[in-house]
């Protein structure tokens, strides 16, 4: 009887050994989810840059600014230029004094435009921001990645976060009112860029 149970129980464990090593990978947990793949868009940014009209009056503003301080610049050193002329032969010395006035005088100008124009272009960064992560939402991607890189698969969002980045901010009347033919009531950002200009 001794013999008879240890046979048992060693062609017992044998099956079951045998089980479990041709079963293998079949019974885990990790067999049995298997992982999704994760979704990727790609946004071209590029052409949002180029086709998105806060972007257009970004660039308008930048040129504005560089515009408006050719202009001070100019008028500054007329006026130095008006100052240094009015000065007697013995106050020359004061030429330096007034060079590095003048020159102070550029340069705030010069960080007050850069500090305006990286306000708004801060501003624009953020709406582009919230507007990439409801496209991803909407379209439940797990991220999306700048395009121009070497990339393999994934989805172009970019045409998408411009259509959805025209409509950004109005409400469900408002849109309907724009389908039938009325006038977008969000002020224009490069009639902004005009009238900051005068």
């Amino acid at each position: 009887m001794g013999k008879r149970l240890i046979l048992v129980v060693t062609l017992t464990l044998g099956l079951l050994l045998l089980v479990f090593v041709c079963a293998g990978p079949h019974w885990t947990i990790e067999a049995k989810t298997k992982t999704p793949e994760p979704k990727i868009g790609l946004l071209d940014l590029n052409k949002v840059k180029k086709e998105a009209p806060h972007f257009i009056a970004l660039e308008e503003r930048a040129k504005a600014n560089r515009q408006l301080l050719e202009e001070f610049t100019a008028r500054v050193l007329a006026e130095h230029q008006q100052q240094i002329r009015a000065l007697s032969p013995e106050d020359y010395g004061r030429s330096r004094e007034l060079a590095v006035a003048a020159q102070a005088r550029i340069d705030q100008k010069k960080q007050e435009l850069a500090e305006s124009y990286r306000q708004k272009e801060a501003a624009v960064f953020e709406e582009l921001e919230a507007v990439v992560a409801h496209v991803a939402k909407k379209k439940k991607l797990d991220c999306i990645l700048l395009k121009g890189g070497f990339q393999i698969g994934g989805e172009d969002v970019t045409d998408q976060v411009l259509k959805t980045w025209d409509k950004w901010g109005l409400t469900f009347w408002q849109r309907v009112k724009i389908f039938f033919g009325g006038k977008d009531p969000r002020p224009d950002p490069l009639a902004e860029v005009t009238a900051g200009e005068q």
